[in-house]
């Protein structure tokens, strides 16, 4: 007899605040979860989300928040990078403290262009959960739910230019211990929940050529002007702020005025020193729009913290990039100074941190977004993210000594927020604090040392002997910065890699000060010469800015910078496409003091590189001459998809406009290699007669370019007319 649990905080969809279960409930389900492997091995539908394997479930709970909760979902347009942010709501449940493996908490991330009609795969993050005892802080505060984020980053998205806004639907999964898997957008967590959220895609650049329509200019143009027609359009400046021009994009609208105003109004009530000159001035400017300053300045005034047109929602700790995240909904479509082909208008949010628990704020920084008019928005508005590096590392203990700190996070439109004062509300916007993990870590070393190899740790590889990503069930190699396994597929198989191969490593402080040095060397496995200089140029970050880095041509000699130049702690790239064939290699990093002189350097790691791309190769086996068919036939062929490290393959028939359904095929898994595969395409008299393609891509699992979202790849298709 199954039993059924629906009293236990369970939502589909959209969440509301968890039920809390009674200590009984919540006893058995700590006792559930840590028996999940067995239970799930015992009867794969053990708690009925998967009710069509045709197992009976025993103990039915779907979607259940009663340790983990998803409660945001965003992108940052510029970034182009989606986040979720999810409280860790229990001290217990985790599978261990600190100083153990713990347990994965996954999120796969789905966008839709149709309002959630069809959906796309976008990818997969996670992070460790632990065991935390729950505290009290200094102020009183209960410590739990911990906030954590993760993120990935776009690589497809439908950009449009600016005169069309482009606004998809996210969808975030988030499932405890139990990956979600590949392209099923409604499959529901034991533990976890599904949330839906509208964001906004950066627009692509406008043109000349866009120019030339906008303006409508029929004239053609001179030839030796014809060139400049695909190329961008400079961005310009923001413009200075203007009173008027603001009153008539508010009016348009019907945006009040201290609103539109409150740069003006915000700078007459500045810090600063009065200006009784430039008061007056101001007050003139708003008797030439026709506003009466002593009211809307009184408006301004009375309201601080409003949240009618912005919102933070969310605040936490991107446990695998070490950033604070902040989350914010855009609520109204008009208000934010014009559509997107303007400049619109900011978001700012500042940050500050407790992060020793001692009830004094430290800032952290501002990060800021840019928002514009978007009529008509979506239901639910529009959800936006940014962040500032959390700079933590010299707050961290050992995993013996859980630490927590407390983060807050200020919200202003059209003005900055204080950077002295983190209880200043601003007049637009509010203010949300969270307690986070400041996550355990051995200290940065002061020798010469590589962490992270091709995006992945280096524990996880093994650099001893085959130099593939370790093969273990309870941990499996995962991507540093976005806590994607490096296999998508089956987190277990073991993975070669290509292309730009990228070395990591935190530097104390002092290696930049005293103008250490230091330099990447590759070498053929097995060799005992002194290795080959890395020259390839490499890319690091501030968090802000990104930089093009180039060693020494000669010595391949590059000094190290401070932690706050290299957010990411790039040390440098190695390209082997091209440049090395497939194998196996030694990689190590050499420092030296600051005129060349060696003064240490790493272990040679091995590395397995393989740029080989799969075999890919379809046939059609039946039909007419000249690849016909009639309405009602079944189109068969064969396919080949192989590979040394076999990824996956998938089968699909164009136009995508006649919505064709996708050929069957034998074998039947998608993850193993097809060396004689046949596959048939059924059709009938309701297809309209015109040419089909059936397309072959084939995967295989090499990480590239040190990213979770590029793999090896190759392509083939084979077309038929139907009842031509």
């Amino acid at each position: 007899m199954s039993e059924h649990n629906h009293a236990t905080g369970a939502e589909s969809v959209e969440p509301g605040e968890p039920v809390e279960p009674a200590e009984e409930e919540l006893t058995r389900m700590t006792e559930q979860r840590q028996q999940i492997s067995r239970l799930l091995a015992e009867n794969p539908n053990y708690f009925g989300n998967l009710p069509n394997l045709g197992f009976e479930p025993v103990f039915e709970l779907i979607a259940n928040t009663a340790f983990e909760r998803l409660g945001c979902a965003a992108l940052n347009p510029d970034a182009g990078v989606l986040e979720a942010t999810v409280q860790i709501r229990r001290p217990f449940g985790y599978g261990g403290d600190l100083c153990s493996s713990g347990s994965t908490e996954w999120v796969r991330f789905y966008l839709s262009y149709d309002d959630g009609t069809t959906w796309e795969d976008v990818g997969l993050s996670s992070f460790n959960a632990h065991d935390i005892p729950d505290s009290v802080d200094c102020a009183k505060q209960h410590t739990k739910p911990l906030i954590y984020t993760v993120s990935y980053p776009l690589t497809e998205a439908h950009r449009r230019r600016c005169t069309s806004p482009v606004l998809p639907l996210v969808r975030a999964i988030l499932s405890w211990q139990v990956q979600p898997p590949v392209s099923q957008p409604n499959w529901p967590p034991i533990w976890g929940n599904r949330l839906d959220r509208h964001v906004q895609l950066k627009p692509l650049r406008l043109i000349f050529k866009d120019l030339l329509e906008l303006l409508e200019v029929e004239h053609k143009l001179p030839s030796y002007f014809q060139y400049t027609l695909p190329h961008p359009l400079p961005e310009p400046d923001p413009a200075p702020f203007s009173l008027v021009e603001q009153a008539k994009i508010a009016r348009r609208g019907e945006v009040p005025a201290h609103r539109f105003a409150a740069p003006l109004l915000a700078e007459a009530l500045g810090e600063q020193s009065v200006l009784q000159t430039l008061t007056a001035d101001t007050i003139s400017e708003f008797s030439q729009i026709d506003v009466d300053w002593s009211d809307v300045l009184k408006a301004f005034l009375d309201g601080q913290g409003d949240t009618s047109f912005e919102k933070l929602e969310c605040l936490g700790l991107d446990y695998n990039r070490e950033q604070l995240v902040a989350t914010l909904q855009v609520k109204l479509p008009n208000g934010f100074s014009g559509p997107l082909c303007g400049p619109g208008s900011v978001e700012y949010v500042a940050f500050w941190a407790d992060y020793d628990n001692t009830c004094k704020w430290s800032y952290v920084g501002t990060a800021k977004v840019t928002v514009h008019d978007i009529n008509p928005i979506p239901k639910g508005g529009l959800h936006y993210w940014v962040s500032v590096p959390a700079e933590i590392a010299r707050h961290a203990r050992s995993c013996t000594d859980p630490k927590i700190g407390k983060i807050r996070a200020v919200l202003s439109w059209g003005t900055a927020p204080s950077t002295t004062n983190p209880f200043l509300l601003p007049r637009w916007g509010n203010a949300i604090e969270t307690h986070i993990e400041i996550k355990p870590r051995r200290r940065v070393s002061d020798g010469a040392e590589i962490r992270v190899l091709g995006g992945i740790n280096i524990d996880q590889i093994e650099t001893a002997t085959s130099g593939l990503t370790v093969s273990n069930a309870a941990s499996p190699a995962q991507f540093a910065e976005w806590g994607s396994p490096a296999d998508p597929w089956i987190a277990t198989r073991q993975c070669p890699f290509g292309g730009v191969v990228t070395a990591n490593a935190a530097a104390p402080a002092s290696f930049s000060a005293q103008g250490r040095q230091y330099r990447l060397l590759w070498r053929p496995a097995g060799t005992s010469g002194s290795g080959t200089p890395v020259k390839d140029p490499y890319v690091t970050s501030n968090g802000t800015v990104s930089t093009t880095r180039h060693p020494d041509p000669v010595t391949g000699l590059t000094p190290y910078l401070s932690p706050a130049a290299n957010q990411y702690n790039v040390l440098g790239s190695w390209q082997t496409r091209g440049a090395v064939v497939d194998g196996l290699y030694e990689l190590r990093l050499e420092m030296t003091d600051a005129v060349g002189n060696p003064i240490g350097a790493t272990p040679w790691y091995a590395i397995r590189i393989y740029n080989t791309a799969p075999v890919a190769d379809i046939t059609l086996t039946g039909g007419q001459p000249c690849n016909k068919a009639n309405p009602g036939d079944t189109v068969v062929g064969t396919f080949v998809a192989t590979d040394t490290y076999f990824g996956a393959y998938s089968l699909d028939t164009l136009p995508a406009s006649l919505n064709p359904p996708a050929p069957s095929h034998n074998p039947l898994s998608t993850t193993s290699p097809a060396p004689s595969g046949t596959w048939e395409l059924v059709t009938d008299g309701n297809w309209a007669q015109c040419g089909y393609v059936v397309q072959l891509f084939v995967y295989g699992r090499t990480v590239v370019d040190s990213v979770p979202w590029a793999h090896s790849s190759n392509y083939d298709d084979v077309g038929f007319c139907l009842g031509l």
